[in-house]
Parts: C-alpha cells; sequence; structure tokens
C-alpha cells in the first residue's frame, strides 16, 4: 500500500490530512495474521478487517485519559507489520497517534 491509499482507508472513518500521519514498523517474527487479530482484541474497536490485502483498520482510545481516539491501519506482511495512525487533536496537542501506535505495538509484540 503506498502513503495515498493508507491516507484514503484513514479517511474513511477520519477526516485526515496525510502529512500527520504517525507511521512505526516493527519486525512481524513468528506473528501471523491471525495473531495480530487475536491481540487486538480488547485493545479497540476493530473497524474493518481485510484477509486480501492483510490489514485491519482499529479505533484505539488513546491521548491523556484515553479520552481521545485514533484510528490505527495495521499492515502485515510476513516480514515486517507496519503501523499508520491518525488522530484528530485539540488546541493542545496529546500525541494520540503515537500513543495509539505505542499501545498496539505492546499488544502485538506480547
Amino acid at each position: 500500500m503506498v502513503r495515498t491509499e493508507i491516507a484514503s482507508k484513514i479517511n474513511e472513518f477520519i477526516p485526515v490530512k496525510e502529512k500527520q500521519i504517525v507511521e512505526n514498523v516493527i519486525n512481524a517474527e513468528n506473528i501471523t495474521f491471525t495473531n495480530v487479530r487475536d491481540r487486538l482484541i480488547g485493545l479497540g474497536k476493530i473497524l474493518e478487517e481485510n484477509f486480501d490485502d492483510n490489514y485491519y483498520i482499529v479505533n484505539v482510545p488513546a491521548g491523556v485519559a484515553n479520552k481521545n481516539t485514533a484510528v490505527v491501519l495495521i499492515k502485515w506482511s510476513e516480514v515486517s507489520i507496519s503501523l499508520f495512525a491518525y488522530a484528530k487533536e485539540g488546541l493542545i496537542n496529546q500525541h494520540t497517534a503515537d500513543n495509539a501506535i505505542k499501545k498496539v505495538i505492546e499488544k502485538i509484540a506480547k
């Protein structure tokens, strides 16, 4: 998936400013696509799962006291897991997208 496709997919759930999408990549060592789903359960609401392109879109509570949410696209491949997150911030930036990615990584890496 290219960045414009990622922004388009996230934009289906929240209006996105493409340049503000936060991204991270982790090693997918011994993690299957179904393992990713099992580990995401309880973290947030799974908005979309695509078995053909191997990605999930999840709404993850993050920010101060988990009052703000971020939409996270998790793209799985045999080698790596790419995470892309976007959150609408208020006047004070809570780094909600960054915190959401950290939460997802913690859950997946268990």
